[in-house]
C-alpha cells in the first residue's frame, strides 16, 4: 500500500470485531481459513487482508456474520456473539453489517433498486430513509457513470454491466452507515477512476466509527491510500494470521 494520505483517524478505542481463539476451515478447498486465531478491529479501523486469485474468503466473511459454524472459538460483534437462538438479536447485529460480497449478491427476479430497498427495508428502515441513502451514496461512488448507474437500478441485475452491478454494490453495503463493513474484493469490475471516490467514501465512514474488514483483490487495490490506522493481516498456507501484523 502506498503512503497513507495527510488525514489522521483517531486510534480505536473499542472492539467493533474479535476473534477469541478462531478456529475454522470453511467448505471448500479455497476458503479462507483460521487456527487458534486472536485478534480485533477497533471502531475506525481498517484491516487489509491481500487475497491471491485463489483465495475465497465468502465463507469466512459467513462466519463473520454467524451464518457458518465456527470449528471452535467464539466471534463477537460489538460484544455479542452469534451463539444459541436468539434469532431477533442475531438480526439486529447483521443490520449493523455491511457487505460486499465476492460472489453472487442478487436476487435475479427483482431490479437492483428493489434488492438495495429490500435489504434496508427488511431491517426496519423507511422506505424514504432508504432512497434517500442510495441517492447520496450513488452520487459519491458513481462519478461520472451517475446516470449509467441510476439507470442501472431499474433493471434486474443479470443485465447490468458489472462495472456498474459493482457500484451498487457497494451503495448497499455502505448505506445506512453500519458499524461494520466486510469487502471481499469490492473493487472487481470498478473502473480505477472510481478508486478514489472509493476511498473517500470508506475514510469519512470510519471517521464516524465504521470498522472496515477489507479483502483486497489482486487488481490495484493494494496502491488505495486509506487515512490510517490501517492494519494489514497476511495470509500463509490459505490460513489468516496477524502476527506481523503493522
Amino acid at each position: 500500500m502506498s503512503e497513507a494520505n495527510s488525514e489522521t483517524i483517531a486510534e480505536p478505542a473499542t472492539a467493533t470485531l474479535q476473534f477469541r481463539d478462531v478456529t475454522f476451515f470453511g467448505s471448500g478447498e479455497t476458503s479462507l481459513r483460521m487456527q487458534n486465531f486472536s485478534a480485533s478491529i477497533g471502531s475506525g479501523e481498517l484491516v487489509e487482508v491481500s487475497l491471491d486469485r485463489n483465495h475465497d474468503p465468502r465463507d469466512l466473511a459467513s462466519a463473520i456474520l454467524g451464518l457458518e459454524p465456527l470449528d471452535s472459538g467464539t466471534i463477537l460483534f460489538m460484544g455479542g456473539d452469534w451463539l444459541g437462538k436468539d434469532y431477533d438479536r442475531h438480526f439486529r447485529m447483521r443490520s449493523q453489517i455491511g457487505r460486499v460480497f465476492a460472489g453472487s449478491a442478487w436476487v435475479q427476479n427483482l431490479t437492483v433498486r428493489d434488492n438495495l430497498v429490500l435489504s434496508q427495508v427488511h431491517h426496519g428502515v423507511l422506505e424514504t430513509d432508504v432512497e434517500s441513502e442510495i441517492g447520496k451514496w450513488m452520487q459519491r461512488l458513481s462519478g461520472d457513470q451517475v446516470d449509467l448507474v441510476g439507470r442501472a437500478l431499474s433493471n434486474r441485475p443479470s443485465i447490468v454491466e458489472p462495472s456498474l452491478l459493482q457500484i451498487c454494490q457497494l451503495i448497499r453495503a455502505v448505506s445506512g452507515r453500519p458499524r461494520l463493513l466486510i469487502l471481499e474484493r469490492p473493487l472487481q469490475f470498478v473502473f480505477v477512476a472510481r478508486f478514489k471516490d472509493f476511498v473517500s467514501v470508506i475514510d469519512e465512514l470510519r471517521s464516524n466509527g465504521t470498522a472496515v474488514l477489507f479483502f483486497a483483490g489482486d487488481r490495484d487495490d493494494h496502491s488505495l491510500s486509506f487515512a490510517q490506522p490501517v492494519t494489514h493481516w497476511r495470509i500463509i498456507n490459505n490460513r489468516l494470521t496477524s502476527e506481523g501484523a503493522n
